[in-house]
């Protein structure tokens, strides 16, 4: 069998909590996506149920509002968020920096 190197993009706790999972089954990530994309590719389709909750105009706007975020942050933009327990706003930047003096 010829195998191919895939890359996935995935935020670290997902990752972390998909590894403990497929671990304790005794198995490590490559498997576990191995095993889905086996699945996908036997049932030609996705193995559970994907279902949109609430409105579908707020998931849209969720989805548009995510996507201009991630960009702005892979451009290195920072992104103005607020801090509740300081009741206040900053600014957050790719490499981790919170900056709360703005102007």
């Amino acid at each position: 069998m010829t195998e191919t190197r895939v890359s996935v993009r995935v935020d670290n706790t997902t990752k972390k909590n998909a590894e403990a999972v497929l671990n304790a089954l005794g198995m490590n990530l490559s498997t576990g996506i191995n095993i889905f994309l086996t699945r996908v590719a036997q049932s030609r389709s996705i193995p559970f149920a994907l279902e949109l909750d609430g409105d579908p105009q707020d998931v849209l706007m969720r989805s548009a509002v995510k996507a201009k975020l991630n960009s702005a942050v892979e451009n290195g933009a920072p992104i103005a968020l607020f801090d509740d327990e300081l009741n206040c706003p900053y600014l957050a930047y790719p490499d981790g920096r919170r900056v709360y003096e703005l102007d």
